[in-house]
């Protein structure tokens, strides 16, 4: 599936129990913030951002979405990057895949069952 948000086009695939999730943008290359030296008050986010945009996306307020049993939500700052908040329950890998950043969600599993 995939949709826009503000200037971000968000592209999500699932597969074996996991659900990839993409971020592209028509204004520039759009990276994850490894390098955030903010301090989060959420344990739960990602940030994307555009590499040199030809323009900054303008502010946007949260809002949930849900692909069957994951559901995460989207925002994006007064300085046009992008956030994806995702539940604690959630386990994340980053990768690129077709050299675009990507991110994987699955759920974490329990050691305990069988």
């Amino acid at each position: 599936m995939q949709f826009t948000f503000g200037d971000y086009t968000i592209k999500t695939h699932e597969l074996d129990q996991k659900l990839s999730v993409q971020v592209t943008s028509e204004l520039g290359e759009v990276l994850l913030n490894d390098d955030d030296k903010r301090t989060s008050d959420f344990p739960n986010e990602v940030c994307f951002y555009i590499k040199n945009p030809t323009h900054k996306p303008e502010a946007k307020g949260l809002k949930k979405f849900i692909f069957g049993d994951y559901t995460f939500i989207l925002g994006i700052n007064y300085a046009g990057e992008l956030f994806l908040f995702h539940s604690v329950k959630l386990t994340i890998g980053k990768k690129r895949i077709d050299g675009k950043d990507t991110l994987t969600l699955a759920f974490l599993k329990d050691l305990n069952s069988k």
